[in-house]
């Protein structure tokens, strides 16, 4: 099964345009979104007023898609994208069951920018045991934060990872680690994987049976050469 993975969109509606097009053209099976997926909508002042906007506008471009979209929101989002639409299928705290293998999905990341999806690390934490059980080793961890030293160096040099995220990915094995939220470490460290679009307008193709992973060109149209990396 291949997945089309990308996070930190923020808002960008002509990577969210092109985002069924180049799904289909690679035969990905799932999108899978991992936070910060909201902008602006112009001439609106109010931060949940313009994300809300941003957000219809984001499910008009993604509803051509004809596989599911899951999601978690990012510490820069203000709103949820559009819980209980049925082709949209938030992962926050709960495992998906997606043939051979589960999503499970936790959306807060350490604070950064005072938003409604940040918290502490002993908050995050306490919320991590109680998802604990819901994670084994064919598990696809969705996360905005990246694990503590891996993937995550971002101001100044910092790492800023959870140390509570690290401890559940190696504790209970999981299959692969996708998150975002650091730009400039888009890339793969073993089974962790960065899908942090940023401005670059990229994604990820991830296949799960094999473990590989191609980065995607997304202002490449499709038909095109659309993957500019390939490894294992």
């Amino acid at each position: 099964m291949r997945i089309l993975a990308a996070s930190d969109i923020h808002g960008n509606l002509d990577f969210y345009r092109r985002v069924p097009r180049v799904a289909r053209h690679l035969s990905a099976g799932a999108v899978v979104l991992a936070g910060d997926l909201l902008g602006f909508a112009p001439g609106i002042d109010d931060m949940q007023t313009a994300h809300r906007a941003n957000a219809r506008e984001i499910i008009h471009h993604l509803r051509p898609l004809n596989v599911p979209i899951y999601y978690i929101m990012g510490n820069d989002d203000w709103v949820e994208l559009e819980p209980g639409l049925g082709q949209f299928v938030s992962l926050q705290g709960r495992r998906v069951e997606v043939g051979p293998y589960n999503l499970v999905g936790y959306q807060y990341s350490l604070p950064f920018m005072g938003g409604v999806f940040e918290k502490s690390e002993e908050d995050i934490a306490k919320d991590l045991v109680a998802l604990a059980p819901l994670l084994d080793s064919s598990t696809v961890l969705v996360t905005h934060s990246p694990a503590k030293g891996i993937l995550d160096t971002g101001v100044l040099d910092m790492a800023a990872g959870s140390s509570s995220i690290l401890d559940l990915v190696n504790k209970r094995d999981v299959r692969l680690h996708i998150h975002g939220h650091i730009h400039s470490c888009f890339g793969r460290a073993g089974r962790h994987f960065n899908v942090a679009a940023s401005h670059s307008m990229r994604a990820m193709l991830i296949d799960l049976d094999e473990l590989t992973h191609q980065s995607v060109d997304m202002k490449v149209e499709p038909g095109e050469d659309t993957s500019s990396h390939k490894s294992s």
